[in-house]
């Protein structure tokens, strides 16, 4: 008996392959993308940890203040004479522009030079991994041979070796290959993220860093890694008085792991993004879901008379109910081997981006069999509990009624009832199509459900994609105003404003307009929060560029300019509030300020650094007023008038100049003047950066486009489906028409009809429910992804229709496909009918 009923069964499948293949591939790209989607962030943990283990990144890092250097062996002694440290390495860095060629010819940008201890195979801490050409011989020790920092590298499409010229050194290098390191996993350069399009990191080794910078035997940084529970706070404060009791004029600035922005990013990225891509797995894989269920039911109510003819005969339920079981579980078996297979190829397309997207030494791709095996097993039960449905209502009914056909077999006909009393335009023909919808409303509703999901999720990923390129336009608009190619050169230190440093770049050639200005970094928090002011000292370059200051919870890092607020060049846009010079007062990007609570007339505690007559940087804090907001999506960026840069003790000082190109000159021609310059630490355009963003950003996207086609592929075959098990359900309708001379043109119109009424109202609940889920990602995911964000909602109002309507366009010529069905009918038999 067994062996009957699965051919039977087999028998089924045979009759009704394309159903059920449409059916088994809908229930794969619902599981194959949630397994997909979430292999890649436990691929994405695995592979950050085993590249941090490769190169043994830091515990904590020491870096000498100012321009401080010290023999080379001194920190690495205090290093090995402190409980708990298990391995030192010692650095020279130092700061420089790069000039190198590329394809599209020489590329300027500012460069920082790594020196490291590369014998015995390179530093044990912050190792230095090449991962394109070759690492550096000791033979070429001391020689201008160099390794490119990876990301750089790629962004500029360089070759794996080639020449370089490092501003101030007079002579060129030559890098051998790209290598990572784990402080540029991901390259932060002043708060933006991806900023490798304006830092070029040189690797070499220290004697080669030594002769180039003219410190012999000097270092002025320390990375060490600590023993497993160890207490990092007594260590910290150990080696610090170690440092001081042997070197009393020395200052450092100690740091952990946990401070570096590339660690944060690379660890913090992971699960933020996997709350996205879970939102949009889980949706999707409900609304293949829906479909499968009605589909798969469906498909065993077109069986209804065959079942009744069994009850008549005596079949007990249960073996009635086994048939279309096995059906099932074919689908289900279908669905699982399909899964997988979605799955392994969109993990595949994934991992294909990411390995682009990250610069890590190792990834690992294993197979994520717990994953696949709950979502499978989800997958699995669906079409199983699909066909037992019907079935058990079919056999819950008299023999007599589920034999009965045409009108006889009516319930109640759904809503046609009342929308016949509704005056609608044409003929009979004209009303069917919907007509037909409203007569089975449960089944419409789930066909609707499926297509609404399906076309929400394309809503939601169409929009996160425009709203974060949006929101980075605008950003650029805002940074740049009327100057598209505005610049900002940095110095590398704080000159006076009417000295020859800062009067020989404003008065170059190259610049048609320039202004001297101030860039410090600060921690804001609300006056509310009660935070502790802060204590101790900072070096030139954690002045300038950012430095924590220990404010806990709640506060922001800052980037605040000192500028004129009267500025014929530029100044912030005041969205709230007025920019009025001299006004003691500071300017917040709207994000900063939502995020501290405060508006325009309220207070935020700022903790900066204070210059001191010695020409040192202590730590001030102090209570500054809001007077304006500004538009600009990046938190970090706050302004104050140049007037008021008393408060860091840096009246008539300067350490930046930002200006314009000369008529005829680009931004190129600007950065070739001032290489080497004195005083001149870099030459970037303040478009370079958001341009670095929008590029990386585009080239992530990838992600979203995959997602969108096998969205798309799933809203296809619902479409299919939904003509198909429409046109076997309605064989005698389509029969009888054909009998009274309708023509298999009529017919195809009549159902791609009711196809496009369908499609236009899963479109339009798809839209709603597609931007709902778009502003909560927006407001509620997106700010833990990207903290110094804020992201302004936005959608391509032309991309978008031409989206929905390829899903619309998908199921109103879906019975196109069923064409060759129809004309090849056999009117008589399937009107005959046994009563």
């Amino acid at each position: 008996m067994l062996a009957l009923r699965l051919r039977w069964a087999l028998r089924d499948v045979r009759a009704r392959w394309i159903q059920v293949a449409g059916i088994a591939f809908m229930l794969a790209i619902g599981t194959g993308l949630f397994a997909g989607l979430s292999s890649v962030t436990q691929w994405r943990i695995a592979s950050n940890d085993a590249s941090l283990e490769l190169t043994n990144m830091y515990d904590i890092r020491g870096r000498l203040g100012g321009d401080g250097l010290l023999p080379q062996g001194s920190l690495a002694a205090i290093a090995e004479s402190v409980d708990g440290v298990e391995a030192a390495a010692e650095r020279l860095i130092f700061q420089t522009q790069v000039e190198v060629v590329g394809p599209d010819g020489s590329i300027f940008v500012p460069g920082r030079v790594v020196g490291v201890d590369m014998s015995n195979g390179g530093p044990g801490v912050n190792g230095v991994v090449p991962v394109a050409g070759r690492s550096i011989e000791e033979a070429e020790f001391g020689e201008p041979v160099a390794l490119l920092e990876r990301n750089f590298g790629v962004f500029y499409n360089l070759p794996e070796q080639g020449d370089i010229w490092l501003g101030g050194s007079g002579e060129p290098a030559r890098y051998v290959g790209h290598a990572v390191s784990p402080e540029y996993f991901v390259v932060v350069e002043d708060g933006s993220f991806f900023g490798q399009a304006n830092l070029a990191v040189v690797f070499t080794s220290l004697e080669t860093a030594q002769r180039l910078s003219g410190s012999d035997g000097q270092v002025n940084d320390l990375v060490l890694t600590v023993e497993p529970g160890t207490d990092l706070d007594t260590l910290e404060t150990t080696m610090l008085q170690e440092i001081l009791e042997r070197h009393t004029d020395t200052h450092v600035n100690l740091s952990r792991r946990e401070d570096n922005a590339s660690y944060l990013a690379l660890t913090r990225d992971p699960e933020g993004d996997q709350q996205v891509y879970n939102v949009l797995a889980v949706i999707l894989f409900a609304g293949s879901a829906f479909a499968a269920l009605n589909f798969a039911a469906r498909m065993v109510e077109a069986q209804r008379r065959e079942i009744g003819t069994l009850m008549a005969l005596g079949v007990s339920p249960a073996s009635i109910a086994m048939r279309p079981l096995l059906v099932g579980i074919q689908i289900a078996v279908l669905g699982v081997v399909f899964g997988i297979g979605v799955g392994l190829l969109i993990s595949e397309l994934m991992a294909g981006v990411l390995e682009t997207f990250v610069a890590l030494p190792v990834f690992l791709t294993p197979f994520q069999t717990g994953i696949f095996a709950r979502v499978v097993g989800i997958g699995f039960v669906l079409p199983i509990v699909a066909v037992l449905w019907p079935v058990y209502r079919a056999t819950r009914v008299r023999p007599v009624e589920a034999i009965r056909t045409g009108h006889l077999a009516a319930r109640g006909g759904g809503l046609a009832p009342i929308i016949s009393r509704l005056p609608m335009p044409g003929g009979s023909l004209g009303r069917m199509p919907i007509r037909n919808l409203v007569r089975a409303p449960r089944r419409t509703f789930l066909t609707l459900l499926a297509l609404m999901t399906v076309l929400a999720i394309l809503v939601s990923v169409v929009g996160l994609r425009d709203s974060f390129l949006y929101t980075l336009e605008e950003g650029d608009k805002e940074l740049l105003g009327d100057e598209p190619d505005r610049l900002s050169v940095r110095l590398d230190s704080f000159y006076p404003a009417d000295s020859s440093v800062v009067g020989g770049v404003a008065g170059s050639e190259a610049l048609r307009a320039a202004e001297h200005g101030l860039m410090i970094s600060g921690t804001a928090h609300s006056q509310d929060d009660g935070g502790d002011a802060a204590t101790g000292f900072v070096d030139f370059e954690s002045a300038q560029e950012g430095v924590e200051f220990g404010l806990g919870e709640g506060a922001l890092d800052l980037s605040v300019q000192f500028i004129d607020f009267e500025s014929a060049l530029w100044r912030p846009t005041a969205v709230e509030g007025a920019l009025v010079a001299g006004e003691p007062g500071i300017v917040l990007a709207g994000k900063a300020a939502s995020d501290l609570g405060v508006g325009v007339g309220d207070t935020v505690r700022l903790t900066h650094p204070l210059r001191t007559s010695a020409g040192s940087f202590g730590i001030q804090t102090s209570d500054i007023p809001v007077i304006a907001i500004h538009p600009h999506p990046l938190r970090f960026n706050a302004y104050m008038d140049i007037g008021q840069a008393g408060i860091a003790g840096l009246d008539g000082l300067a350490n930046v100049v930002t200006a314009a190109p000369a008529e005829g000159r680009g931004l190129s021609d600007v950065k070739r003047a001032m290489f080497g310059a004195p005083g001149v630490a870099t030459v970037q355009g303040l478009s370079e950066s958001t341009k670095a963003v929008q590029d990386l950003f585009e080239q992530a996207s990838t992600i979203y486009l995959i997602i969108e086609g096998f969205v798309l592929g799933l809203a296809l075959l619902i479409a299919f489906n939904t003509a198909n098990i429409n046109s076997d359900e309605r064989v005698r309708e389509h029969a009888t028409m054909f009998a009274f001379g309708v023509t298999a043109r009529r017919v195809l119109g009549s159902l791609a009809t009711e196809g496009l009424v369908l499609g236009v109202l899963a479109a339009l609940m798809g839209v709603v429910l597609g931007y709902g889920l778009l502003l909560w990602m927006i407001l509620a995911l997106v700010p833990e992804s990207y903290p110094d964000m804020g992201i302004s909602l936005a959608l391509n109002v032309p991309q978008m229709v031409a989206v929905l309507a390829v899903g619309v366009l998908a199921v109103s010529i879906a019975p196109v496909f069923t064409v060759r069905k129809l004309r090849r009918m056999y009117v008589p038999g399937a009107l005959r009918v046994l009563e």
